[in-house]
């Protein structure tokens, strides 16, 4: 059984990490400043390395999970990062949501070594991680990614190749512009039902049986009724990944009329709400409409 290396133990990482080393993968962790997960993680098995390089000098794939492009580059490439131990025939798998041409450039730089890079976002939330049911969206070498199943259905349930390197990312960024988008609809929608008048709860009743319902809708409008932003995914990385998504289609030349504006609501928003769920979107409806779902549904139920 090959031996892994896992790099970025936060809200997605640490139960990703969890069940590979409960799967009975050899586990070596590395971490920047917050111990605490490394030693969770090594209490079930995993070895803490003391720096990413070490991580490198004793995997064979190494996953990373952090949240900028500046924070895989200095994991991978800065002072006794990864680069630094990795051979030959390595295979790094970033999990994080970035530009696709920084992606792009990452694998280039360490093709040149030969090692194989791949990006492979995922999607699902800390219940997808827990479980094991993450979405998996794969750009990279295919031939080597057919050697990858194994491992990666530990961590998904639905894992999809979606070509060379960088398309797993664009996979994300359609992902999350069109979960953002709803999430700015629904929040709108539901605000001006109420404010006219409607019982919340009675209009959910409507929209899931409806031509409104999806897995967006049925994620977060129960968070509306009960006032409750605990963060799956936070606003502010929402409002990174938009940012990267309009920035990728200047680059590309694509129209993205509803990316810009979606992007400037969820902006206007993470101020006061971003390290709260995505969901908070909401909040800023409400504010400006003046009215409070849950208060409004109590009020409602009163008549």
């Amino acid at each position: 059984m090959r031996k892994i290396g896992f790099i970025g133990l936060g809200t997605m990482g640490l139960p990703i990490a969890m069940n590979l080393v409960n799967a009975g993968y050899q586990l070596y962790v590395g971490f920047h400043n917050n111990r605490k997960p490394a030693e969770a993680v090594a209490e079930k098995g995993a070895v803490i390395c003391s720096t990413y390089r070490e991580v490198g000098e004793n995997a064979d794939i190494i996953f990373t999970v952090v949240p900028n492009d500046k924070e895989v580059e200095e994991v991978i490439f800065g002072e006794n990062g990864l680069e630094e131990g990795l051979r030959p025939g390595c295979i790094v798998i970033d999990m994080s949501t970035i530009d696709l041409s920084r992606s792009r450039e990452f694998g280039t730089r360490l093709k040149e070594k030969g090692i194989y890079f791949f990006d492979a976002p995922i999607s699902g939330g800390p219940a997808g991680a827990s479980a094991g049911t993450l979405a998996i969206m794969v750009g990279g070498d295919k031939e080597v990614f057919e050697e990858l199943r194994e491992v990666l259905n530990v961590i998904g349930k639905n894992i999809v190749y979606c070509g060379p390197s960088g398309l797993g990312l664009a996979a994300k960024m359609a992902n999350n512009l069109i979960a953002a988008s709803e999430m700015a609809a629904i929040a709108e929608a539901v605000c001006l039902a109420v404010k006219a008048g409607i019982n919340p709860s009675d209009l959910y009743q409507v929209l899931k049986n409806a031509t409104a319902n999806s897995v967006i809708l049925n994620a977060k409008m129960p968070m509306f009724m009960e006032n409750d932003y605990n963060p799956s995914f936070k606003l502010s990385l929402m409002y990174k990944d938009l940012n990267i998504i309009t920035d990728v289609g200047k680059k590309l030349g694509t129209p993205t009329l509803v990316a810009s504006l979606v992007e400037q609501i969820f902006g206007m928003c993470r101020e006061e709400h971003g390290e709260k769920d995505s969901g908070a979107i909401a909040l800023f409806y409400q504010k400006q409409a003046g009215v409070s779902f849950e208060v409004e549904k109590e009020l409602t139920e009163k008549k």
